[in-house]
């Protein structure tokens, strides 16, 4: 009824001067009428058309699902959409869509070009090797590192569709990180081409979701809810991110549920991974990421012998559970871990071979605050435990070995990290961001006599005095921290994306578990700049 009402009305108003006109100079003939009764009903046919097209694009737009939550530009993952009200135009800023057989598909990513400078030599491309920073005196401690890449650009594909009520969700993402032959699955699955995600989605009315594949760990802080493409991962430059940072991207499969956008709850099973360091390793002992399944040889398949870094064969998958509430300011997690550590003792002729099998866990927050009508964000997350170490930035040992049980035992482990990022304008965002890992001793003696397990008081640093020496020399890290400023500052938005250049600096510091005579240390300040182009 409203839409005759609005044709009768329109065509009045555009007939009715025309037939005033004529009746001023003469009564019209029959053909005249005809002639203007053609021109109404065609007048009425594209009125109707055109009202049509309105109602289907407000249609559309209003049964379209819901995209992520928009994060500071310098954050925004490739191939996030930003959320728009129905009737609002695209910004310039929107990434740019296609359609295919009901299927929406948003390309993303960025180029990069970076050059960065070290102080110390770490041999290393965009992301830092925080383990493994130049003890003091040692050659590479001497020697400063300019590195120019592009390897850290990004791809990604996010494809959305529905079935019935259900939205359906896949996503790909991309980089060049990739380090293979010596690629492993501990942290980030750095095969070449590097896959850092892959997963889909299904997403119920009733607030169930169900996510499979490849994305980044349960365990990871959040900015709103639990939801895909809106973790809260650190704006910098560096490829490692931050230390103290909890992540990883790996295979699994994880449940959430919404309760009115205000708290939200999920499992999931997410693939294992067991590091070790030991000061003494046992005799056949199997099980472990350099057992003989993957000893140093040709770049065969990873679950093939002689692969140059294989993996650990697993008991059981990791355990996570989370829960994120919204109270109305801020967002708040709280987070749950559960591990298994397995490794066997081979058979010999004189011997009989048996399996160890030990628990882990982890227990952690996280939390994202507002300030300042929200041009200040404050984010602070940590986690403690035993065998947490792989979801750690710093790379830590998960486990080491009783040299008398000969079986993997979980390290005692906590982390940290803080933030803050001010979005000083629409083109400015300052940030800082610091944090602290940390690994507890734990100390055996070898049937031998001498230095077992992790952080042994009795490993010896007496002959680490000259630069020779230094560079052999090593020991269990104890805690590794760092502290990092920066900026990112948009160059340009608009149709045709987006550019930002950023420069960024970080201090990273290790120190090691104390030993026998003077306890070497390092550091490395690393300084970055960058330019990105984002793709529409």
């Amino acid at each position: 009824m409203r839409r005759k009402i609005i044709l009768v009305s329109i065509l009045a108003i555009v007939v009715t001067p025309k037939g005033l006109a004529q009746s001023s100079q003469h009564e019209p003939t029959i053909g005249e009428l005809q002639k203007q009764l053609e021109e109404m009903r065609s007048q009425m046919a594209k009125m109707q058309n055109r009202i049509a097209d309105l109602e289907a694009a407000k249609g559309n737009a209003a049964t379209t699902p819901d995209t992520d939550p928009v994060l500071p530009d310098s954050q925004t993952p490739p191939g996030q959409l930003l959320r728009s009200q129905p009737d609002e135009t695209n910004s310039p800023e929107e990434p740019t869509s296609f359609h295919y057989k009901g299927l929406t598909l948003t390309p993303g990513g960025f180029l990069e070009g970076t050059m960065l400078v070290r102080t110390r030599n770490e041999n290393a491309d965009i992301a830092n090797n925080y383990s493994a920073i130049p003890l003091n005196g040692s050659s590479n401690a001497k020697l400063s590192e300019f590195r120019g890449t592009a390897r850290n650009s990004e791809f990604s594909m996010l494809v959305q569709g529905t079935a019935g009520t259900t939205k359906l969700q896949g996503y790909v993402e991309t980089d060049f990180l990739g380090a293979a032959p010596t690629a492993n699955y501990v942290e980030s699955n750095s095969w070449t081409p590097r896959l850092r995600q892959l997963w889909v989605q299904l997403d119920r009315p009733s607030g169930w979701t169900i996510t499979a594949g490849q994305t980044w760990s349960l365990l990871t802080t959040n900015q709103q809810g639990i939801a895909t493409l809106a973790e809260l991962r650190p704006g910098g430059e560096d490829g490692q991110y931050v230390v103290g940072f909890t992540w990883t991207r790996q295979r699994a499969f994880r449940v959430t549920k919404n309760f009115n956008d205000k708290v939200w709850t999920a499992f999931a099973v997410e693939s294992p991974e067991t590091t070790y360091s030991a000061a003494f390793v046992p005799a056949n002992i199997m099980g472990l990421n350099t057992s003989l399944n993957a000893a140093t040889g040709v770049n065969l398949l990873p679950f093939l012998t002689n692969y140059s870094n294989g993996f650990s064969t697993s008991l059981a998958p990791d355990l996570l559970a989370k829960v994120a509430f919204e109270p109305g300011w801020g967002h708040f997690e709280i987070k749950a871990l559960g591990r298994f550590f397995r490794d066997r003792i081979a058979s010999t002729a004189t011997t009989n071979g048996h399996t160890n099998i030990t628990g882990g866990y982890g227990v952690g927050f996280g939390a994202l605050m507002p300030f300042v009508n929200k041009k200040l964000d404050v984010s602070l997350e940590g986690l403690l435990g035993q065998g947490i170490g792989r979801y750690g930035s710093s790379g830590l040992p998960d486990a080491t070995l009783n040299p008398t049980t000969r079986e993997l035992r979980p390290l005692r482990q906590a982390r940290v990290m803080g933030g803050l990022v001010y979005h000083h304008s629409t083109r400015l965002d300052l940030y800082g961001y610091g944090g602290d890992e940390y690994t507890g001793r734990y100390a055996f003696v070898s049937p031998a006599g001498t230095a077992a397990g992790y952080g042994s008081p009795l490993v010896s640093y007496a002959s680490c005095t000259n630069e020779v020496a230094l560079n052999t020399c090593s020991g269990a890290n104890r805690n590794i921290y760092e502290a990092t400023v920066g900026y990112w500052y948009r160059l340009y938005r608009g149709e045709s994306g987006r550019i930002e250049q950023g420069n960024q600096v970080v201090y990273v510091h290790r120190n090691l578990w104390s030993g026998i005579d003077r306890t070497p240390q390092g550091g490395d300040i690393v300084v970055y700049t960058s330019l990105r182009f984002y793709l529409p």
